[in-house]
């Protein structure tokens, strides 16, 4: 399984067209480009972006992250985006999750300004989950 070993960012872009509410938020995560350094370690380069429909705003991070796995897996990975412009989510998709988590949560300070919300959803709370739960002690009957 592919391991990040690093990620930087090195470049962001917020626009914002309309003060409307979204109907909705979709979030993309493109890996625009590999550059392999050695047989066991790559550059990912990628895209996260952010689309606040309908046409309200689009924020884009754009960075690198090095990833490092077995000769075979980075070979594969290799090949893979070589013929589909993807990469294989068996060997890389802790990786694209990663990026993922870190690019989100990088881009809850860059949205904050223009008053746009968090691309992503805290769990849901229930009234089931609000409410204490109460343990009914058995008294003993004295006899």
């Amino acid at each position: 399984m592919m391991k990040l070993m690093g990620l930087v960012l090195t470049g962001a872009d917020v626009k914002k067209a309309t003060s409307s509410i979204p109907k909705s938020v979709n979030v993309d995560l493109a890996v625009t480009k590999i550059t392999k350094k050695d047989a066991t370690t790559i550059t990912l380069d990628f895209a996260y972006i952010i689309d606040y429909l309908p046409k309200i705003a689009r924020v884009r991070l754009t960075g690198h992250a090095y990833c490092q796995d077995s000769a075979p897996n980075i070979r594969k990975a290799l090949l893979t985006y070589k013929k589909t412009k993807k990469l294989p989510f068996e060997v890389s998709g802790e990786v694209l999750n990663m990026i993922n988590a870190n690019a989100g949560m990088n881009a809850i300070f860059l949205i904050r300004p223009f008053n746009l919300l968090p691309p992503f959803m805290p769990p849901l709370i229930t009234s089931e989950s609000l409410e204490p739960k109460r343990v009914q002690m058995k008294s003993k009957k004295k006899k």
